[in-house]
């Protein structure tokens, strides 16, 4: 998420003709620059990686080290519109303010997207004009408290080719939305493998609980539980408990091994799994699957169990899967797995610290000390899960 904004080049309005502003002839030449608001809001679907609704969406720049004079977007963080009253919009500011500040922000920009909203003519403001540049008021006169100018705000309905955008502070100008399909930043986004999603819906349905197999999954967890006592009566006979620990971690990587074969794994096989992830050393180990090559069939397996486990079993697996996407920076599937987590365990430490982490901007890089952890209690148990600890 590197897009530079030129301020020499400051945004313009676009005008309605396209001929007016045409592609650039060498996009190679022009990096992931982004010059005018059509640019900006034809590149948010693809820096979120998914297309948002009814959302306050707030690009925080930073300084460009590699053009002087330049800024970059540091981070997007988005928000749901829909949160009433006057406290909910505080805490809203509250929380861009303090992402700005910890990414020491030489400035934001903001985009409304609200499919309730119209676009200003004439005498008439537009429908819900009045909210959104209430919104956009708050936000900036709190970050002009930590000096963070709000460079840019602007309105649309939803993001699309053709669709009109308009201002929501400064002086009054409107346009046309590039094609976010054919935006540079999209293109660079899906060459590096990264999923753009229709809709957040998209990324909820990854999670989604499948009652039938939350039941039967349920009704397999006190066999399991049984099982697993018993081995771990025969093991306790060694005298180390590596030796027990270095079993079960075998066991949950056969079942890893399966997935990434195709497996869909039966409900027994997932109660066992469940079992296997209540040990605290067990489940902490599996933070080491992510980044490495087994992080892509982890996620399988984790999203699996997720939409298969009970309460509070279930938030181990979506946890996991939040570090796992956290980790590769898909914040978006990230969120939605840490809100299932907390869900089913509103006091599961680790799935509160890793939103934690989401919602203030914490890059991922941050996360890798918990993945080297993992693979060296892993390397103890003469077990190697992936790259080494850099």
């Amino acid at each position: 998420m590197n897009a530079p904004i030129d301020p020499t080049a400051p945004f313009e309005p676009d005008r309605p003709d396209p001929a007016a502003d045409p592609p650039p002839e060498d996009p190679g030449h022009c990096g992931d620059r982004l010059r005018a608001p059509g640019d900006l809001i034809a590149a948010v679907p693809a820096m979120l990686g998914f297309m948002p609704v009814r959302s306050l969406v707030v690009t925080v720049l930073r300084a460009d080290d590699e053009s002087p004079g330049a800024a970059a977007v540091e981070v997007l963080t988005r928000m749901d519109l829909d949160n009433p009253g006057r406290s909910a919009t505080g805490v809203l500011v509250e929380r861009v303010a303090g992402i700005c500040v910890r990414h020491r922000a030489v400035a934001a920009l903001a985009l409304v997207v609200d499919d309730r909203a119209t676009e200003p003519h004439g005498r008439h403001a537009g429908v819900r004009a009045r909210k959104h540049g209430d919104l956009i008021a708050a936000l900036e006169h709190r970050l002009d408290a930590d000096a963070v100018p709000l460079a840019g705000a602007w309105a649309v309905q939803a993001i699309g080719a053709r669709l009109p955008w308009w201002t929501l502070s400064g002086p009054w100008s409107r346009g046309l939305q590039h094609d976010p399909a054919t935006s540079l930043v999209t293109v660079r986004h899906v060459l590096d493998g990264r999923p753009l999603r229709g809709s957040r819906r998209e990324l909820t349905d990854v999670l989604a609980v499948d009652p039938v197999a939350r039941d039967a999954t349920a009704a397999a967890l006190e066999i399991a539980a049984t099982a697993s006592a018993r081995r771990l009566a025969r093991l306790v006979r060694h005298g180390d408990p590596r030796v027990q620990l270095r079993f079960e971690l075998c066991r949950v990587l056969r079942y890893l091994e399966r997935v990434e074969a195709g497996a869909r794994l039966t409900p027994a096989e997932m109660a066992d799994l469940a079992v296997a992830l209540r040990d605290p050393a067990l489940r902490d180990i599996m933070y080491g699957l992510a980044p490495g090559p087994h992080a892509d069939g982890a996620e399988v397996l984790w999203a699996q169990l997720a939409r298969a486990l009970p309460d509070p079993d279930r938030a181990e697996a979506a946890a996991l899967l939040g570090y796992c996407a956290y980790a590769r920076g898909d914040g978006p599937l990230a969120g939605v797995a840490l809100d299932a987590a907390l869900r089913s365990d509103p006091q599961h430490r680790m799935a509160t610290l890793l939103e934690l982490g989401l919602q203030t901007g914490m890059p991922p890089e941050r996360l890798q000390r918990l993945a080297d952890s993992g693979r060296e209690t892993a390397a103890d148990l003469g077990v190697r899960l992936g790259p080494e600890s850099r």
